[in-house]
């Protein structure tokens, strides 16, 4: 009887697992549009922090009253508590800095050191919440770091301003996984009223630096695709699969969006990376294909 138990427990977190790896694939999709859509709609970076924000409350706000209903809505808002507001924070100044950093580097470069993600969020999970990694982990970490450094090298190679927007791009990414530790430590509440909130204080730090409030039809209809789908449906279907998932696999998964990125903004609008940035982007992307590999195994 207790052998079933166990065996019961193990299909059951197996399948929590897979089902986590499958929403944070389905966000990493939905991140990966984030490069093209700021390359098409041109302009400042305060004006698409603010529209982009705004578009992607409401995005969140109708989900959580879909799901939950107005009264469970206010009471997660109520309940996220200062690990909700710190969550915030980092969402909203990862952001700022994705989009700052597209400003003078390219969209692969700035995935490619997304991509380092895995490495800091193993370190910072283990010094935060004691979520040890594997061997394996680390090793393949180590790795993406390695591709990563070869994709700043290529900046340094191009001029100033590149390498400026590849150390935005890595502010951006430890942000980034300092929010993901911070949803895995609190999986036990939900987290998305926070992403909302960090879209808030993203429009709200932004609106003093908007210099030109007009905007266009077109501009209005990107503006709402991005924060509907790109930010809205990828911070839900991320902040869900984080809390299924090791923060340290979480991070490897949404790494997906790696090659995803710089391929829209090369196929639609022709920006092609460097020769260089490319062997450092597979070289990432070949460790994150690795590690889901290997950690797919062991959880079969």
């Amino acid at each position: 009887m207790a052998d079933q138990t166990l065996q019961a427990d193990a299909v059951l977190a197996r399948g929590h697992y897979l089902q986590g790896v499958l929403l944070l694939g389905l966000s990493a999709v939905a991140y990966s549009s984030a490069g093209l859509f700021v390359r098409m709609i041109g302009r400042d970076t305060a004006t698409i922090l603010f529209w982009r924000g705004l578009f992607t409350i409401a995005a969140v706000v109708a989900f959580l009253i879909w799901r939950n209903g107005c009264t469970e809505t206010r009471r997660q808002f109520r309940e996220m508590g200062r690990p909700g507001i710190y969550v915030a924070f980092c969402q909203a100044g990862s952001m700022a800095c994705f989009i700052s950093s597209l400003q003078f580097t390219t969209v692969a470069n700035n995935s490619i050191i997304f991509g380092t993600g895995p490495f800091l969020t193993a370190g910072l999970a283990w010094f935060m919440i004691r979520e040890r990694p594997s061997v394996e982990t680390i090793t393949l970490s180590l790795v993406a770091l390695a591709g990563a450094l070869l994709v700043v090298g290529s900046s340094i190679m191009v001029s100033r301003e590149s390498l400026f927007g590849d150390a935005l791009a890595v502010l951006m990414t430890l942000l980034f996984a300092v929010k993901t530790v911070l949803v895995r430590q609190q999986r036990g509440r939900s987290m998305i009223p926070a992403g909302c909130l960090g879209a808030l204080f993203g429009s709200i730090g932004a609106a003093p630096f908007v210099h030109d409030w007009s905007i266009q039809m077109r501009e209005l209809v990107l503006f709402a695709l991005f924060g509907f789908t790109q930010q809205g449906a990828g911070l839900i279907l991320s902040t869900l699969g984080t809390a299924r998932v090791p923060a340290a696999h979480a991070a490897l998964v949404l790494s997906l969006d790696l090659p995803m990125s710089p391929a829209w903004v090369w196929l639609i609008l022709g920006e092609r990376p460097t020769a260089m940035g490319l062997a450092g982007g597979l070289i990432v992307l070949a460790a994150i294909v690795a590690h889901i590999v290997i950690e797919g195994r062991r959880r079969g």
